[in-house]
């Protein structure tokens, strides 16, 4: 006769896992040790010195984005306050912030004409580019096949390398003539028009990219579940997914914006670089309101500083209405990131 088996020790399930991941059952009365970790000293070390990188690398950012503010802050109060390093006379908020006439010559500096060219051509650029960039990204990662998927991609992040001086090369030699022989009599073509084309062409992969992330990003359970209900595929796009994403693609709209606000060089050689555009357009009696409007050579903020700052004496009255232009132009950036911030909160309440 076979011996019977003897008999095995009580067992407990909530016994410890062990370090090397093995399930033992331990056996009462006998308790596993619990592992414990050490780290040498060298890696307690690294960690320390890590730690140290990490906040310094982040005061640096904080250190730069503070001092160019201070800069641009301390420069520009010159144009309206008597500091040190002046050479010229002051000027009123009034004169600069609420005038139209540009004419440092004679001792005016309204930079009204700057502010709202440069709204104007970043507008035109996003009408253009917030709709087109969002339907790109909804077609990318939702409908395209997954080798037309890899493509654009590929041909997004390309052009969005592609430094601003050739597409403002492209436009000065391409699009300004082609536009000025098929619209206007072969008369010049610079103006709001163009300069928002090249910016909405500049803008749109910032947009796409951002813009496919934030759909990829979705759980599929929106998607499916949708569908399951009833909807058809766009449906499921249009009051499911787009309302779902909304918090980031206003952020990809707004990074897009902000690009546009602070591009200078693509857009200095379309405009024309005319700061008296707003007299000029009045006067003009030969194009019908809209064409006046779209081909009237202009200027922005941008492309007067780059335009202008060189050249002007440091101190001066007008080279200190130059820092407050650019003070301008990075408040309004930093708003518009600010406000990005507050609205997408708001859409996740």
């Amino acid at each position: 006769m076979a011996e019977p088996m003897p008999d095995l020790p009580e067992t407990t399930l909530d016994a410890p896992l062990l370090p090397d991941g093995l399930a033992r059952i331990a056996t009462q009365g006998t308790p596993c040790p619990t592992p414990v970790f050490r780290q040498s000293h060298l890696h307690r070390l690294a960690d320390r010195w890590t730690h140290l990188l990490f906040l310094a690398c982040t005061l640096l950012v904080v250190l730069l984005i503070g001092g160019i503010l201070y800069f641009l802050a301390a420069r520009g109060a010159g144009a309206f306050f008597p500091l040190a390093g002046n050479t010229d006379k002051v000027v009123t908020f009034r004169e600069v912030f609420l005038s139209t006439n540009w004419d440092p010559g004679d001792g005016h500096f309204g930079i009204v004409p700057f502010i709202a060219g440069t709204l104007a051509v970043t507008g035109l650029a996003l009408l253009v580019a917030a709709p087109t960039g969002v339907l790109t990204g909804v077609f990318i990662a939702k409908v395209a096949p997954p080798w037309m998927r890899n493509v654009m991609r590929q041909v997004m992040d390309l052009l969005v390398g592609i430094p601003s001086v050739v597409y403002g090369i492209f436009g000065l030699t391409i699009i300004l003539p082609m536009v000025g022989h098929a619209w206007l009599a072969d008369a010049p073509a610079a103006g709001f028009a163009v300069s928002a084309a090249i910016l909405a062409v500049m803008i749109v992969p910032t947009v796409v990219s951002l813009s496919t992330d934030a759909f990829e990003s979705l759980p599929s359970s929106l998607d499916e579940g949708s569908q399951a209900l009833g909807s058809t595929r766009w449906q499921a796009i249009w009051r499911v997914l787009i309302p779902a994403a909304r918090p980031r693609l206003l952020t990809a709209t707004v990074l897009g914006l902000g690009r546009a606000i602070g591009e200078a060089m693509a857009v200095q050689m379309v405009i024309g670089n005319n700061p008296q555009w707003m007299l000029l357009m009045r006067q003009a009696t030969d194009q019908t309101p809209v064409l006046r409007f779209l081909f009237t050579p202009a200027a922005t903020l941008t492309t007067e500083l780059v335009q202008e700052l060189p050249n002007t004496a440091s101190g001066s009255t007008w080279n200190n209405v130059l820092f407050a232009m650019g003070l301008l132009l990075y408040l309004m950036t930093m708003l518009l990131i600010l406000a990005t911030r507050r609205l997408g909160r708001q859409e996740h309440a």
